[in-house]
């Protein structure tokens, strides 16, 4: 591995609670820009939580159809309107047009194949339906390159049951989705995905092995992957330490580096119960794609996983995700680099 340059001290800020007092985990989130003025706005949406008993009392997973607007220099989340049905644990991604939410789960579906946009005009959210996924995921990631969007992973089901390594592309300009080159690697879910200077990044992820008794486990992958859509796939420099479910697509510094601010290591084992659960590690990690190179960032003061990330005016935000196994945060933060 090689050695990377110091990277820019990362500055920290809040931004306002979601006006849910446990927060979501599995959230849809982006940017939408106002196509009557010009302006941008935060746009945060979906996910589940516990809002009665907690987890580790038997308390049941709700998903949510609500949704949320945030506009520049508002101290409150707005409530505009809301989602066609309860959904989470999706991939988003902000287009010009929108913010696209594509695929998840919920209760009553299990996993299904739907994409929206939802775009601003005139200070109005509307959603308008995409056409759907080639195949229902969950647990998937996805990024934006060349106008297009790449989507690769999850799972066809719930429970992790099975992890895919497929990869489809859609052409916002068509509305059409297509098959790409599969990654020549392991299925993986709750992974990390960034694009940077013409090339797609496949962080990490947790990925199905064979476990005792038949069943199957967790296998923790610290494999990085890089494609170009002329070039295919080209393995980089190996993780130095497992992540998965960080936020992403993962930020991109205006140097070109790719970060993952928290997640989960999976260095926290033995816990009996969640209620147990110290909370998710509040490490971060960088990746240099000039010199193929990793570097430890330090502390980060929101130890979250499984919560998306979008640029807004020049900064990193991050929306809610789990503290630790069944308990969510309301929280948003920014992060300039």
């Amino acid at each position: 591995m090689g050695t990377q340059e110091p990277a820019h001290a990362l500055v920290w800020e809040k931004l306002p609670n979601l006006p849910d007092a446990e927060g979501f985990a599995g959230m849809y989130a982006g940017v939408a820009m106002d196509t009557r003025t010009g302006e941008s706005c935060l746009v945060a949406a979906g996910g589940a939580n516990f809002p009665g008993k907690p987890l580790w009392e038997g308390g049941s997973k709700r998903w949510t159809d609500r949704a949320f607007m945030l506009t520049l220099g508002a101290t409150e989340w707005e409530e505009p309107v809301k989602l066609p049905k309860p959904m989470g644990y999706g991939a988003t991604v902000s287009l010009p047009q929108g913010v696209m939410f594509i695929g998840g789960c919920n209760a009553e579906e299990g996993v299904f194949r739907d994409c929206l946009l939802i775009s601003l005009s005139g200070g109005a959210l509307q959603i308008t339906p995409l056409q759907p996924l080639p195949v229902g995921l969950t647990g998937h990631a996805a990024a934006l390159l060349h106008d297009k969007v790449y989507v690769l992973g999850g799972s066809l089901a719930p429970g992790e049951q099975d992890a895919q390594n497929s990869l489809f592309i859609y052409d916002p300009a068509v509305d059409a989705w297509s098959e790409g080159e599969a990654l020549p690697a392991k299925g993986r879910f709750l992974h990390q995905m960034a694009a940077t200077n013409g090339t797609l990044y496949v962080l990490g992820g947790i990925g199905i092995k064979p476990g005792e008794n038949g069943r199957m486990v967790r296998d923790m992958l610290t494999e990085a992957w890089a494609y170009t859509p002329h070039e295919g796939w080209d393995r980089v420099a190996d993780m130095p330490r497992f992540c998965a479910a960080a936020p992403t697509p993962a930020p991109v510094s205006p140097q070109g580096i790719i970060y993952l601010l928290g997640g989960d290591d999976a260095s926290v084992k033995g816990v009996s119960s969640p209620q147990n659960h110290p909370g998710f590690h509040s490490a971060s990690l960088s990746y240099s794609p000039m010199s193929n190179a990793w570097r430890e960032e330090g502390p980060i003061p929101a130890a979250r996983a499984v919560l998306p990330c979008a640029m807004w005016g020049g900064k990193a935000v991050i929306f809610n995700g789990e503290q630790r196994p069944g308990k969510r945060s309301s929280e948003v933060w920014a992060v300039s680099f």
